[in-house]
């Protein structure tokens, strides 16, 4: 990890309850380079036609020019690429594809946010989070089973949740941690940019997230966070006479094309 996002993980850990300011300024040069090594090179390309090969032959010059258009807030978000992927029982899964420049700023957005709320989410948590996932889940469910003194087990999934996060809500959440109207108008920005549909159809949902898109895991754990963990947390195990513990988890690798 860099050291400046390992000085943001350290007082994210340290102040609970501080609000982090310019980490629109910390979209800069070196922080995209770090970024890029994560592009998948050979995934689909946006609505701009343009593939991440063709984007690193001039690299370092993209990487200025996209720097300088926020300093200079002209950056604009594309529309998504919708394309449908096989779901299981001859159900089609939606995934919005960015264009690569918008994956390379949702990446490095992405490794800002991680740095703080890396330090805040609870360890019932367990979907699209670097390190964990849902084979953790199950080898500690498995320990729960077999050494707690639980009488029940309630198995529950969340219906069409990508396709109806709040929207509002969703920033009132952010807004607990960063204070940044610059950083979080970029967040409103990705989820505002519109979809282009297969039918060639512009959409402009106003719930959800796209599945897809780089940000999207961070953006739906952030939000997954205060509505079901916290209040878990602070409202169900109190009211709980015995043991009850919470495993939250993804049954999949998020898909981003």
């Amino acid at each position: 990890m860099p050291t400046s996002l390992q000085g943001i993980a350290t007082k994210a850990q340290e102040q609970q309850q501080y609000r982090f300011r310019n980490l629109y300024g910390m979209l800069n040069e070196e922080l995209l380079r770090e970024s890029w090594r994560e592009i998948k090179k050979h995934a689909a390309y946006g609505v701009d036609q343009i593939s991440a090969q063709a984007y690193e032959q001039n690299l370092e010059g993209n990487i200025r020019d996209l720097v300088e258009r926020l300093k200079q807030k002209r950056y604009r978000a594309k529309l998504l690429k919708r394309h449908y992927i096989p779901k299981g029982k001859g159900q089609l899964r939606p995934l919005g594809i960015p264009a690569v420049e918008d994956k390379l700023l949702q990446g490095a957005a992405t490794r800002l946010l991680e740095a703080i709320y890396e330090q805040d989410f609870l360890p019932c948590s367990y979907g699209y989070r670097p390190g964990v996932g849902a084979v953790d889940a199950v080898d500690k469910l498995t320990v729960k089973l077999q050494f707690g003194r639980y009488h029940y087990v309630v198995e529950a999934d969340s219906k069409g949740f990508f396709d109806t996060m709040d929207h509002e809500w969703l920033g009132r959440m952010l807004a607990e941690r960063i204070d940044d109207r610059a950083f979080l108008g970029l967040i409103r920005k990705w989820l505002r940019a519109g979809i282009l549909d297969t039918t060639g159809a512009i959409l402009h949902p106003v719930t959800g997230t796209p599945q897809g898109g780089v940000v999207s895991p961070v953006r739906s754990n952030v939000y997954l966070h205060y509505v079901l963990d916290l209040w878990f947390k602070n409202v169900i195990k109190p009211q709980c006479r015995g043991e009850a513990c919470l495993l939250r988890y993804a049954d999949g690798t998020p898909v981003q094309a």
